[in-house]
């Protein structure tokens, strides 16, 4: 059992910021129920679990190094509202380029990292296999995005690149979300092969929009002045799954 030194406390919440995230290509995620479906998943990705002291036994049989901290070590660590039991040091999944294969979701200029991890998570449940964002949008691998997510990124295929060039390689299947346009439901599911949803407050950037010939809105029934992204996106990747090719 080896205690957790303070060089380790410091080097953990180094990769609260991104650009250490991107220079160790790992990230720090708490939680046992987060950790555990790794554990069952993705073992490979795990690089060394940080327990508390009563959790050791349960993890002791892995064949990582562990490191235990008490409540103190672990809330010093955490960017939780409390600290968790069980963590680990994660290397990041491999990136996966959007090679046409499959749909996908756009995301143009998205900050809110809980509105990312919803759309990932959302995508997963509805069997979308990619999520490409551009390169303005929030961090894949905030921990609040992977927390929001349930640990769908390391499921669903993720990107990031130039958002106009992607559009302009498939005009066809390309459908942007809107405040006025088609109605989504009289769109054939099938046809829509990137679905393109914009920044929270700004929506879709004037930019790409001018590139984008087929609108769709979701239709509006009461007051509400709009619709939160994650449940805009969810409600379209619902409409995207009912394809008979899905």
């Amino acid at each position: 059992m080896d205690k957790i030194s303070q060089q380790k406390i410091k080097s953990i919440r180094s990769l609260h910021l991104k650009k250490n995230r991107d220079n160790d290509q790992c990230f720090y995620l708490e939680g046992e129920t987060l950790i555990n479906e790794l554990l069952s998943e993705f073992p490979e990705l795990i690089q060394q679990l940080v327990v508390s002291a009563d959790k050791y036994d349960a993890y002791a049989g892995y064949e990582y190094p562990i490191c235990v901290g008490t409540h103190d070590d672990l809330e010093r660590i955490s960017q939780q509202k409390s600290p968790k039991k069980v963590n680990a040091i994660v290397n990041y999944p491999p990136l996966r380029p959007y090679t046409g294969k499959g749909r996908a979701l756009v995301l143009d200029g998205l900050q809110d990292p809980g509105n990312l991890g919803t759309l990932i998570r959302c995508a997963d449940w509805f069997g979308i296999e990619s999520v490409i964002c551009s390169e303005n949008s929030v961090d894949f691998f905030n921990p609040k995005v992977v927390h929001a997510s349930m640990a769908s990124v390391f499921r669903v295929a993720l990107w990031r690149t130039d958002l106009h060039a992607l559009v302009a390689s498939y005009p066809t299947g390309v459908y942007g979300a809107f405040m006025e346009g088609t109605d989504y439901q009289t769109i054939e599911p099938s046809a829509i092969q990137l679905l393109v949803l914009g920044n929270e407050g700004k929506g879709i950037s004037h930019q790409l929009e001018a590139e984008l010939t087929q609108r769709i809105r979701i239709p509006k029934y009461g007051k509400a002045e709009s619709l939160n992204v994650g449940i805009a996106g969810g409600i379209l990747m619902n409409h995207m799954a009912l394809s008979p090719n899905h």
